[in-house]
This record gives C-alpha cells, structure tokens and sequence, in this order.
C-alpha cells in the first residue's frame, strides 16, 4: 500500500511538473517595429500576419510579442539588437538596413523603379542572393520584404510643383548617404535624422517637410504638421522583416520552417493590401485639408538630376554583381 501511495505521488508530481516545463521551453519571439498599433498599417498588418502564422504553424510552441511605435527603440535601434540577439525579429526601411549591409544599398537608388512590378519582380528573384549578401555583410537576414508605396515629398511651407520650389527647403532624411545625395542634386537642404524624432522637429520646426509613403504619412498623422505634397516618384518604400541568420538556424526545425513560411505569408498579404492603400489614403489626407500635386511638371528633370549620382555609390555599394541582376531583371542597364 506504501508503496502504491509513493508511485501515485510521483505520478502526480509529474503531471503537475508537465504544464511549467512546457512553458519554460516556449520560444519568445520580440518583434519590433516603427509604426502605430493598427490593423490597417503595413507594418503592423505585417507583425500581426507574422505573429498569427507562426503561433498556428507551431501549435502555439512559438509566443510573438509585437512592439508597436518604436517601443523597443529606433529601427536602426533594432536593426543592431538583432545582430546581437536582444530581440528576435523587426520590420524596418531597408535605407536603415543599409547602414549595415552596404550590397542593400541599391534599393536606395533613385529611381530603379517604375512602378509595384518592377519592385516585386527584381526582390522576388533575387531573394536569396539577397539574403547571402545581407548574412555574410551583417549577419540579419530578410525572411519578407515589405512595401508602403512610393515615397512622396511633404512639407510646410509652399506647395513644390518644380525644382525651384524645391530649394531652400529643409526635409529631414533617413541617415542614408544615397538619400541625403539625392536631395542635395536638387538643391535642397537634406537633415538626417532618426525617425522616432521626425514628428518633433516637424512640430518645432526644425525641419520644413519629410519624404514617406502616405501609408507612413497617415499612421503619424502628418496632417496635423504638413500642409502640402508632392507625388515626386523616387523611391518606392521597401523593407525586409529582418531575423539574425545564426538564432534562426539554431531553432528546432517546425519552427525555422514556419519563421520562413510567415515571412513569405506576411510579403504576399502586405502586397494585396497596398494595391488599395494609397487610393484611400490619399483621398483622406486629400479631405484632412492636406493640398496634394499630383506630379512635379518638371519630373524628368528631378529623375536626371537624382540618376546621375548612382555612379558616386558604387563604392558604397561594392560588389555590383547584385544591382547588375536587379537591373538584368528590370529589362535595363546602370547608368
């Protein structure tokens, strides 16, 4: 009967022990992003894509945690605490990605693409080679990459409908040289600054205007501290939803399979949802009082200036061979 009573004590002990051993194995994915907590916004729609396939895949085995609005600091911010494994995954601009892998560098030239397309086609079928370049040069990766739209001009003082309007004006700029570049060919006072100041100091008036998609524009509600913009289609927003390449392949298979599923997942819903986005949103900065040019009447002329600075960065960018293929993909050559 003693006996009996032992083995149903350890019995017991070990059903209880089941639930709390479960839990200290769960992994904990930090994800970390710039944008407001809406289910509407790309970035957010992204984390929660992400968040949603990854618990289901692995029959909650997987807990993602989303920081919203720069809650675990800037994206350059989360760039680096993936490399050093403080958090787990980020969805960023790839200007700030850059930073740290210089080959990323060709997404930010002016002008490399039309139009969605032309975007989709050259990240698509480049994806891996992408990848090796981004791993060997930083040790992240892209396991989706995102779009918000083209960039478009926002500022304070004066509607800009060529050039000349453009001058004198100061637009704060990602800390990118190729972006701070293009700004000066146009004779233009570029102000790099962190993105998690930008509302501030267009408050303050610090600095006259920035340049984002109107998804960006809208989440921050830019309306209340810009009163013009101008659709200059230089820059199409991209940004990968970065991982560290090392903590990735140390996970238990299913789990790597679905952080490489949730990605791809997350890229091709972020592209069904922009395809409708810009409409709406631009008809409601439109209604916000916010004065919109459609086109500079000069465009030609800001696309010159903007492509003539491509060779100074090759440098910048190294080897060439990755650009050589984006711009093979796109049907064109490099200037």
């Amino acid at each position: 009967m003693r006996l009996m009573k032992t083995l149903l004590t350890l019995i017991f002990v070990c059903v209880l022990a089941i639930p709390v051993q479960a839990a200290e194995k769960k992994i904990i994915i930090r994800y970390g992003h710039s944008s407001g907590a809406m289910v509407k916004e790309p970035h957010h729609a992204a984390a929660l894509d992400f968040k949603a396939y990854v618990e289901k895949t692995t029959n909650n085995a997987v807990e993602v945690q989303i920081y919203p609005a720069n809650q675990l600091g800037g994206e350059e911010r989360n760039f680096q605490d993936i490399q050093s494994k403080v958090i787990q995954a980020a969805s960023l601009a790839v200007n700030n990605a850059t930073l740290f892998s210089p080959s990323l560098g060709f997404f930010d030239l002016p002008y490399i693409f039309n139009n969605f397309e032309e975007a989709y086609k050259a990240m698509d079928e480049n994806w891996d080679e992408i990848n090796r370049r981004m791993v060997k040069e930083s040790g992240n990766m892209a396991v989706g990459w995102l779009v918000q739209g083209f960039r478009v001009l926002s500022n304070n003082r004066r509607p800009v409908k060529t050039l000349a309007d453009l001058k004198g004006l100061k637009i704060r700029v990602p800390n990118n040289p190729i972006m701070i570049a293009t700004f000066k060919a146009w004779d233009c006072e570029p102000a790099p600054m962190a993105w998690d100041e930008t509302f501030n100091a267009l408050q303050q008036k610090v600095v006259d205007g920035q340049e984002n998609p109107y998804a960006v524009f809208a989440s921050n509600k830019f309306e209340e501290v810009q009163k013009y913009i101008t659709e200059i289609h230089y820059k199409m927003w991209i940004g990968p939803i970065v991982v560290n390449a090392e903590w990735l392949e140390k996970l238990p298979p299913n789990v790597k399979k679905a952080v490489l599923e949730a990605g791809r997942h997350a890229t091709k819903n972020n592209r069904a949802m922009i395809a409708e986005m810009d409409k709406e949103l631009k008809a409601a900065i439109a209604k916000a009082g916010v004065q919109i040019i459609d086109r500079p009447a000069d465009e030609a002329e800001w696309a010159e200036r903007a492509m003539s600075i491509w060779p100074q960065f090759y440098s910048k960018i190294g080897d060439l061979t990755l650009l050589e293929n984006v711009m093979k993909s796109l049907g064109r050559k490099k200037p």
